[in-house]
């Protein structure tokens, strides 16, 4: 069978042609629960159980409803409650304030019911960043990876149509999901200063991060990464205090390349690994080193350093897991 392109990109599954936006993932899921009822049996056991006990067609599936406070991604309204799915892309998180303008929707549901929320954030970092209940609602988190299994398992006992859009879902989740090796996850934890590149220019070391969303470092020598990281921390004052996603990497033969402003030194004007950070991830406040290191570079596991109270007990826990 012949592959399909878009904008030279294969196309996986025919969700991947409505596009990858949190809009569009709770649309693929929302149209998957109305195609395959054991998935949706699946989902919903796991949130809010109480959605079905009555008869299958008492329930409602309704993408994208607005009101005054906002607009919902996915709703499931039973007459045991009223379920509403709210779905972020990465690792991000809804605030309480964007959770807060649902929980009135639910709240005069005679039968109650209750948020979720949908990214690749673990259950651990979702517990550590949002409250349990807003204005009284019950907030639970389901990580798309939780949906990923539930797929898996519901195609298994599938046949005929069912089966075929649980198969289309499945390829579109793996291609948002990054479902990787736990090493894959190992996050390159560096020390941030005020100096400046060659000791001129516009940005500090800390400029470039924090201003800039861009970090670099020598190429090839030193023992600094031949391969860039997934996953980038940055520590300064006694605590990592960002948490972000390498989104683009490249190799330049020099600092002035990129930055002319920089001035030409020996350390300057060599190759340097240059890499393009996306958004911050959480956690947000400061995580304190918790112990002096005499390496300023560490490897740590992402899930460890996000729910971790210290560095030192995020490195303790990934060499735990590492073995």
């Amino acid at each position: 069978m012949p592959a399909l392109a878009r904008h030279g990109t294969e196309v996986r599954s025919v969700f991947s042609l409505v596009g990858y936006d949190e809009n569009d993932l709770t649309a693929a899921l929302g149209f998957a629960f109305a195609r395959c009822p054991s998935l949706r049996e699946a989902v919903l056991t796991r949130v809010w159980p109480a959605a079905l006990m009555g008869a299958p067609e008492d329930l409602g599936l309704a993408l994208e409803v607005r009101d005054e406070n906002g607009r919902t991604d996915l709703e499931v309204r039973s007459p045991n409650g009223l379920v509403i799915f709210e779905a972020k892309r990465g690792w991000l998180l809804p605030t309480v304030s964007q959770l807060k303008k649902y929980a009135g929707r639910i709240s005069r549901h005679h039968n109650g019911g209750v948020l979720v929320t949908l990214s690749q954030a673990s259950h651990a970092l979702a517990k550590a960043n949002l409250p349990s209940h807003v204005d009284g609602i019950p907030v639970i988190h389901l990580p798309w990876r939780d949906v990923l299994v539930d797929v898996a398992g519901a195609r298994r006992a599938c046949r005929g149509q069912e089966r075929l859009w649980l198969n289309e879902l499945h390829a579109y989740l793996r291609g948002v999901i990054r479902v990787r090796p736990v090493t894959d996850c190992l996050t390159y934890c560096v020390v941030l200063n005020n100096a400046k590149p060659g000791d001129g220019g516009a940005h500090t070391y800390l400029e470039f991060v924090t201003e800039e969303h861009c970090y670099f470092h020598p190429y090839g020598e030193g023992g600094w990464p031949t391969d860039p990281p997934n996953f980038m921390a940055f520590r300064w004052a006694g605590a990592v205090r960002r948490i972000h996603r390498v989104c683009n990497a490249e190799v330049v033969p020099s600092l002035l390349d990129r930055w002319p402003d920089i001035p030409a030194t020996p350390l300057t004007a060599r190759p340097h690994a240059v890499y393009d950070l996306g958004p911050r991830i959480p956690p947000f406040d400061p995580i304190p080193n918790g112990a002096q290191y005499r390496a300023s570079r560490l490897w740590v596991l992402l899930d460890q350093l996000q729910t971790s109270p210290t560095l030192s007990e995020a490195m303790k826990g990934t060499k735990a897991l590492r073995g």
